[in-house]
């Protein structure tokens, strides 16, 4: 990949006024309270189409060369996603009583396949994961998993546990593979084309369904736009549809300022700001602005950083769009509604109680949270909104306790400290800081959504996991570097005496 470094401040107003202006234009609009939400979107839609079928015919020449490059762990990194699709909604009652349907037979085989194929290329020597996989960060999450497992011997839903557990080693498994055949930064650069390429299909995905089943891809009645973008095949919640929308626009805006054909990441940046905006989910936009400043200052770029306080001073002081998006953000909620975050708290509440119970070790992996705090919500909780109590922390707490949770946050703090001192330790520009930029926004991003989902230990993890193995992938990389200085400088003290 070319990387470019001139005008990034030029470029970075345009992206500004190119995603801003619409932005708050569309608000204001909206504030004036469309009826029909269905003309927003087809006033909004004919600009939105051109734009995608010239991202989509410049893609069609960027795929080409991305399937050309790829190699067995991409097969098997897809197969990990498609396996954690959604085709049918079960509520907790239903996966109690009926835990192996043919969705889950599916999802069975597809990890099933991955695991055999890790195992085998480790029995025949071609891929030596092993070393991977009990160091630096991905070591802590291996650790997790294996205490995730053990967990199963108290479990109060064991079957459940064992085989989410395992299924999540797998996973930890596949990244640690990748981490150990990666040989250059070109391979860990197409593991991130790869992975953005398949959200990016996600993302359409929802989009598509407006055409097809448009009563069940906007959820109507839903604040100041009138309805929320949703997945219908595959199935994806408001809250994930948002996340999409954030991740792309993170690393779009990120290749548009250091990259070559900045016209087609523009592009791909305001369908993804129209995906989140659309979606109508307060994590993802709250994610993705704070990880817009951790970019820009990781990129080392004080004039962006600069314009964007200006910007945000003007919309936000000398303008009424803080109301309207105040009133955007609030969804159509009350103030209790809103501060109890849209139910959430009361899952909280309750997982906390049941974690006092038995702090030290939990209720099961994957299953004190589903199986206990959800159920004893009652059926408003476990009916198929949720499938967790929506948030990564509580819910290893209340799954596997202070014994499993320890890991995953050593994991956490060391994967943000690999991607920061790669950020750090890389030439300005390089593509190494170039990703590690991407990681840290998408990192951030993480970060936020971990609060209110729970994306890092949830199958399938391949975003947070991406990023957890570009930070052990740098940090094994510039410790070889720093070991062949001593040794060259160790040779000739050699030398020279």
């Amino acid at each position: 990949m070319n990387i470019k470094r001139k005008n990034t401040d030029f470029k970075f107003l345009i992206v500004v006024l190119a995603a801003v202006l619409p932005i708050s234009l569309c608000i204001l609009l909206i504030s004036n309270r469309f009826e029909n939400y269905v003309l927003l979107l087809a006033a909004l839609g004919l600009p939105a189409a051109l734009l995608t079928i010239r991202a989509l015919f410049v893609s069609s020449i960027r795929l080409k060369l991305l399937i050309s490059q790829l190699r067995w762990w991409h097969l098997l990194w897809f197969l990990v996603l498609l396996s954690g699709l959604v085709f049918r909604i079960r509520n907790t009652y239903e996966a109690q009583d009926s835990p192996v349907d043919f969705w889950a037979l599916f999802r069975m085989g597809i990890m099933g396949f991955v695991g055999f194929v890790l195992l085998v290329r480790l029995a025949m020597k071609k891929t030596n994961w092993l070393h991977t996989l009990f160091q630096g960060s991905i070591g802590f999450l291996a650790a997790y998993a294996v205490v995730a497992i053990i967990s199963t011997l108290w479990s109060i839903y064991p079957l459940w546990t064992l085989y989410k557990s395992v299924e999540y080693l797998i996973d930890v498994v596949l990244i640690a593979a990748i981490v150990a055949s990666a040989k250059s930064i070109n391979d860990y650069k197409l593991m991130f084309d790869w992975t953005w390429f398949l959200l990016g299909l996600l993302a359409a995905s929802a989009w598509l369904g407006i055409l097809i089943w448009p009563d069940i891809a906007i959820r109507q009645d839903v604040g100041m736009l009138g309805g929320q973008l949703a997945g219908v095949i595959p199935a994806m919640e408001t809250n994930k549809v948002g996340e999409l929308g954030a991740i792309l626009g993170i690393v779009a805006l990120n290749r548009f300022l250091f990259m070559k054909d900045s016209r087609f990441y523009l592009i791909i940046f305001l369908v993804a700001m129209a995906t989140m905006i659309f979606a109508q989910s307060r994590s993802p936009i709250t994610g993705f602005l704070v990880a817009l400043p951790l970019m820009l200052f990781a990129a080392r770029r004080i004039g962006p950083i600069a314009l964007t306080i200006m910007v945000m001073f003007f919309l936000l002081f000398l303008t009424g769009v803080t109301d309207v998006f105040w009133e955007y953000f609030l969804r159509g909620q009350s103030r209790e509604e809103f501060s109890s975050l849209s139910g959430r708290t009361y899952g909280w509440v309750l997982g906390w109680e049941l974690f006092k119970l038995n702090p030290l070790m939990g209720f099961g992996a994957y299953a004190g949270g589903r199986f206990a705090v959800l159920t004893e919500l009652g059926t408003n909780m476990s009916s198929g909104q949720w499938s967790s109590i929506l948030n990564t922390w509580l819910e290893i707490l209340i799954g596997v306790g202070l014994m499993g949770i320890l890991f995953v946050i050593a994991a956490f703090i060391k994967t943000w400290a690999n991607i920061i001192k790669g950020t750090i330790s890389s030439e300005a520009g390089s593509l190494f800081h170039c990703l590690a930029v991407e990681a840290i926004g998408v990192l951030a991003l993480i970060s936020v959504r971990s609060m209110f989902t729970t994306n890092i230990f949830w199958h399938p993890p391949l975003v947070f996991l991406l990023i957890v193995g570009y930070g052990e992938f740098m940090y094994m990389y510039y410790r070889r570097a720093k070991n062949r200085q001593r040794k060259a400088a160790y040779s000739k003290s050699l030398v020279t005496t």
